[in-house]
This record gives structure tokens, sequence and C-alpha cells, in this order.
């Protein structure tokens, strides 16, 4: 906190669920959306558990693999913009 405070450096207190603010929470979203488009119902995959395990973890990985690499500059890129959106928004937020 001491060194927070000499740079000058505001703390905002956020929601625990701030979606937003995480990006994470988007890339696992595409991620998803990328799951039910090219494999349907991965959850209804038979066979021993370490297979299906295994198909699993690949769909993962090819649908990580599809993700376009500018996708994470521009969501970390973005999150100043999206910050200061949210905290206009709505009235949450506390400087510490």
């Amino acid at each position: 906190m001491r060194w927070l405070r000499e740079y000058r450096t505001t703390l905002l207190k956020i929601p625990p669920y701030s979606p937003d603010l995480n990006p994470i929470k988007n890339i696992w979203s595409l991620i998803k959306h990328g799951l039910s488009k090219y494999y349907s119902d991965p959850h209804l995959m038979k066979g021993p558990e370490h297979v299906v395990k295994k198909a699993i973890e690949e769909a993962i990985t090819e649908c990580w693999e599809l993700l376009d690499s500018n996708l994470f500059d521009n969501l970390v890129g973005s999150i100043v913009d999206r910050e200061e959106v949210i905290i206009k928004a709505d009235g949450w937020y506390t400087k510490y």
C-alpha cells in the first residue's frame, strides 16, 4: 500500500463478479462458444473416463488455437476503457 501511495496509484474496489473486467472470462466464453459450434454435446461423450477427458482437452486446445492472437492484445489494451465505462455506469466503486 505504501508503494501504491508513493506512486499515486488509485486502487478501485470492484464487485466480486466482474466479467467485463476479467479478460480470462471473455476468453473462456469464446472457447465455450467454439466448443458448442464445433463439438456439439461434449457432455454426452461415452467411453472410458481418460479417453473422454483427453477428447475434451483436445477440443478445448483446438478452440484455443483458433482464437485470433490480436484478441488477447485487444482485451488487455481495452481494460482501462472498460473500467471507465463501468465506473461511470455504476456507483459501486470505492477508491482506496
